[in-house]
């Protein structure tokens, strides 16, 4: 056995780490990728200035490191020594800051963010193997620091899963360790054999050598033809051995894509295709032994507000449970399947009364009632069911489909969480919808929206303090049409945020004109606008344009925009209250109003709903809730606005209430531009007694 030389030695080493500096370039650029990400995640916390000093180092650090290996293989001044003891300490040096990013995490101003990081590290800790592993002292000095951060964090949050994330963490490093020790010697092993082999295959030249050229020329045939035929039959070998891979991928595949045809991919339940198939065959065997099918059309309630919410993972997640849960409540003879979205359809078959797919309907519903937990989080959800009865509703796959679904729509639009047998007037219902939402498309292009003004007058001193804009729709082909009926179908369609640009532009043009007066104009705006943050933009520039007072400008909104996404409204009223303009909280007391949230948001008055207000004169209840209301606002320091006062009793509630603002029809019906330079001509202001 040979002994190796320091000649030797220095050229084993050479070839070994000479992966490590080619990888430098790709690692260091992971690094300072990383270290960008990280700094964004902590640049709105408490930690900003830290992560900006750590994130700086690291990038510094590892472009030195990838300097300092592009110098070594292109230019090589020093020894190999220097360059490697150089890119240890660089390596350590970017190990030590990961370490110190990974400690401040114990605490964290958000466990998202807290997560997000330590799986940025799990990350670079893993895919430091494939770049540090030929040389375990590099590894070693970039791996180190950061698991000792890491154990000690999980040490330092004393929470109770502490020791299993430790033992679970210790046994994940253990694995990385023995992977990088395994992959160093490993490629030290097949550096050592490749000098061996040149070593003897020079030994064995110089012997063959000395044999007799005869002898050399054919024992170097014969090797050669023997090479050949054992090319030729691995090769053989390959070539089959792949062909019946080919074979076997494709009769998977072909069974896969014969799966997915007729199936739903996230639930495995049938999918519509297949629905449509079992319906007809439903259809043939209840047609001969004269019974009934049932087709139930479901469609889960605030699915889309868990989806927008909770992302669509636990949305998708969420499904399946529901499909598991509808699975269990059906008989096995019963087919379910996914219709798409958060649609399910069910087929009941061997009906013999339509009581038995009320039974079953209400069996669901009431299994979606329960909570779902997913991933930590309980979800109340609920279900809207619509359905059709073969053959009273349709003889067909497709038409009991399709009254099944305007049914649910029915279902849905009654509140949701019920039940709908199908009616054929339903189906008149949704045409008439149709109708409108089509016309409703082209109405604002052909000027047929108009503003309507009903004023809010001060019943104690007569003066009108401003009006409530009101969008009225004039239909060329439909004729009037109620808020009620188009309201809806403008935030259903998206056609909201152009008709909404719309109204702000009338409205400030009104108030421009001088229309109003000294008093304020007050609009309505949708939920859905809530999410535009330029629409604050689009108000700031019409003022500017016009010149107007912002103050003249006060903006309603719904309690219901706090429930659905409170951190955008805040940020959006805040926005809107810098601009001059003041907010009002409309239909107050028919929604879920938290405290918290009245003291958080610029709320400068609160209109009291008309449901609160009709007959208080003769219901007790409703004056002390009223009385509340008045009480709350004023300790908040805002005014109040009293909607839909028809009656000199109800006004005379109100004011033994100290209620003053007063909306509805007792003073005035909404006007025209006209109307309210009458009404503000003709008004005089009452002389105040008392």
């Amino acid at each position: 056995m040979h002994k190796s030389t320091p000649h030797t030695d220095i050229n084993l080493l050479e070839e070994q780490v000479k992966p490590l500096f080619s990888a430098t370039l790709s690692g260091g650029i992971v690094n300072i990728f990383a270290a960008c990400i990280v700094y964004i995640l902590l640049n709105s916390t408490s930690h900003a200035t830290n992560a900006f000093l750590l994130s700086s180092g690291i990038i510094i650090f590892s472009a030195i490191r990838i300097a300092v290996a592009s110098h070594y293989l292109n230019k090589k001044w020093f020894t190999l020594k220097q360059y490697l003891n150089t890119h240890v300490f660089l390596t350590l040096m970017v190990g030590v800051l990961w370490a110190l990013y990974e400690f401040m995490q114990h605490k964290p101003g958000n466990d998202a963010i807290r997560n997000i990081v330590y799986l940025i590290n799990f990350g670079l800790i893993t895919g430091s193997i494939t770049t540090l592993s030929t040389y375990k002292k590099a590894y070693l000095a970039y791996m180190l620091p950061q698991v000792i951060a890491i154990l000690s964090v999980f040490i330092l949050i004393d929470i109770e899963e502490s020791f299993y994330m430790v033992l679970a963490f210790s046994l994940f490093i253990g694995f990385m360790v023995a992977t990088s020790f395994n992959i160093s010697s490993r490629h030290k092993n097949e550096i050592e054999l490749t000098f061996n082999n040149k070593r003897l295959i020079s030994e064995l030249n110089n012997e063959i050598e000395i044999r007799e050229k005869i002898q050399l020329e054919l024992e170097k045939s014969k090797a050669e033809l023997e090479q050949k035929v054992k090319e030729r039959t691995r090769e053989l070998v390959n070539i089959n051995t792949n062909l019946e891979q080919v074979i076997e991928k494709k009769e998977l595949a072909e069974q896969s894509l014969q799966y997915l045809a007729y199936h739903d991919e996230l639930t495995g339940l049938p999918n519509r295709a297949l629905l449509i198939n079992r319906i007809n065959h439903s259809i043939e065997i209840a047609y001969r032994n004269k019974q009934k099918l049932g087709i139930i059309f479901l469609d889960l309630d605030r699915f889309k507000a868990i989806n927008d919410s909770l992302g669509h993972n636990i949305g998708d997640k969420l499904i399946q449970e529901v499909s598991k849960r509808l699975l269990q409540t059906l008989r096995k003879e019963d087919t379910i399947s996914r219709n798409g979205g958060d649609e399910f359809v069910v087929v009941i078959q061997r009906m013999s009364s339509t009581d038995e797919a009320i039974l079953v309907g209400q069996k669901l519903i009431e299994s979606m009632t329960n909570i779902f937990e997913i991933d930590s989080h309980k979800i109340h959800i609920g279900a809207s069911i619509g359905i059709s009865i073969y053959p009273n509703d349709g003889e067909s796959a497709l038409a009991l489909l399709k009254n099944a679904d305007t049914a649910m729509f029915s279902a849905k639009k009654s509140g949701g969480n019920r039940l709908q047998f199908y009616d054929e007037s339903m189906s008149n219902r949704l045409r008439e919808r149709l109708v409108i939402e089509n016309e409703l498309h082209s109405a604002l292009d052909r000027n047929e929206f108009y503003m309507v003004y009903q004023p809010q007058v001060n019943c104690i001193t007569g003066q009108t303090i401003g009006f409530e804009a009101l969008l009225r729709w004039n239909s060329e082909a439909l004729g009037l049409i109620g808020p009620h009926q188009f309201i809806p179908l403008l935030e259903e369609t998206g056609l909201i945020y152009s008709v909404g640009e719309w109204v702000i532009k009338e409205v400030i043009t009104f108030i421009h004109k001088g229309y109003a007066g000294d008093t304020h104009i007050a609009m309505n705006l949708s939920a859905l606008q809530f999410g535009d943050i330029s629409l604050v933009e689009l108000i700031n520039n019409e003022i500017m344009r016009t010149g107007i007072n912002p103050s003249k400008i006060e903006f309603e909104i719904t309690e219901s925009l706090f429930i659905n996404d409170f951190e955008t409204t805040e940020r959006f009223l805040i926005e809107l209250h810098k601009i001059g303009c003041s907010i009002a909280l409309d239909d107050f007391g028919t929604g879920y109003t938290s405290m918290s949230y009245l003291t958080r948001l610029p709320i400068d008055s609160i209109k009291v709903d008309q449901y609160f207000i009709r007959n208080i004169d003769t219901n007790a209840g409703l004056e002390n809730i009223v009385k509340a209301i008045i009480n709350m606002s004023r300790s908040l320091g805002m005014s109040n606005v009293f909607e839909g006062v028809e009656t000199e009793a109800e006004l005379d509630i109100i004011k033994k209430l100290g209620g003053k603002i007063i909306q509805g029809y007792l003073f005035s019906k909404p006007l025209d531009a006209e109307g309210v330079i009458e009404w503000l001509s003709s008004r005089e202001p009452l002389t105040q007694s008392g």
